[in-house]
């Protein structure tokens, strides 16, 4: 291969390698229930940007919601460090 040919296979392959690598970002930043009804969004350092849920889920009762959301705040986030302010991790208790 010549040096050109050679560096343009290269540039493709470091292409797929982001391409790969943003795609499996995208699967890690979110988790959904089973049932559909919440979604939670992280960024990349972990934090939770977004919660979102579905009709239905104001179907639910406040106790199997909060379930709900804090199960799938615990997914999207799973194994990313707190953000650097954060002493220590906490749960959070709604009381309803």
């Amino acid at each position: 291969m010549t040096g050109n040919a050679h560096l343009i296979e290269e540039m493709r392959w470091q292409l797929k390698q982001i391409e790969d690598r943003k795609a499996d970002n995208q699967r890690l930043l979110s988790a959904v229930t089973p049932d559909r009804c919440v979604t939670v969004v992280t960024g990349p350092d972990g934090v939770v940007s977004e919660v979102r849920l579905a009709p239905e889920a104001m179907r639910s009762d406040a106790g199997a919601l909060s379930r709900a959301i804090t199960a799938a705040i615990r997914e999207a986030t799973a194994g990313k460090p707190p953000p650097a302010d954060e002493e220590e991790p906490y749960d959070t208790v709604f009381d309803v």
